[in-house]
């Protein structure tokens, strides 16, 4: 394996970490929401979760550019 390929690897893990807390901050923005009284608080909880629905997609959109680069680098060590 070559040095570049752990190296993505590692940032691919990373990524999937991320994308697990992003996950985990939607699911109690959206218990609080549950939970909040005041529509005030409801809405910025409602805001929170779109933000964070937004970080995932990024985070999405960043691991799966980071997989194709790990695919093309196996794929230049087979040649």
């Amino acid at each position: 394996m070559s040095k570049r390929i752990k190296e993505l690897e590692e940032i691919a893990e990373i990524l999937t970490i991320a994308i697990a807390r992003e996950k985990a901050s939607i699911e109690y923005y959206k218990k609080a929401y549950d939970k909040a009284a005041a529509e005030n608080t409801r809405r910025v909880f409602a805001l929170l979760v779109e933000q964070e629905k937004g970080h995932e997609a990024k985070l999405r959109a960043q691991l799966h550019e980071v997989n194709s680069d790990i695919e093309s680098e196996r794929l230049k060590l087979r040649k």
